[in-house]
């Protein structure tokens, strides 16, 4: 899952790039295009904007993880303490 965030990361990244280099080139190379250039600088914001969205949920998915790791670790323990408990009330029912 790691290596699917990154790369998902990397990937918009590198599609913001490209998108701000095309555009810089066009308002170069063929600045009455402005129809093409404001399209295109659109589109840069609406990933831009989906950048901000993933690494919120990216920071979510972390948090969450992590409460996941910890509540499973705290179950782990609970279930050791029920099986002491368990043989601790055989031990005590033999005695008797």
């Amino acid at each position: 899952m790691e290596l699917e965030l990154l790369s998902s990361r990397i990937n918009l990244n590198h599609t913001c790039l490209k998108l701000q280099v095309s555009i810089e080139d066009i308002k170069t190379k063929h600045p009455n295009r402005t129809d093409l250039i404001s399209s295109m600088e659109q589109s840069l914001h609406e990933i831009k904007k989906a950048m901000l969205v993933y690494q919120t949920l990216e920071k979510e998915f972390r948090a969450t993880r992590q409460i996941n790791f910890d509540l499973q670790h705290i179950n782990l323990e609970q279930k050791q303490e029920i099986q002491n408990l368990k043989r601790q009330i055989e031990l005590n029912n033999i005695d008797l």
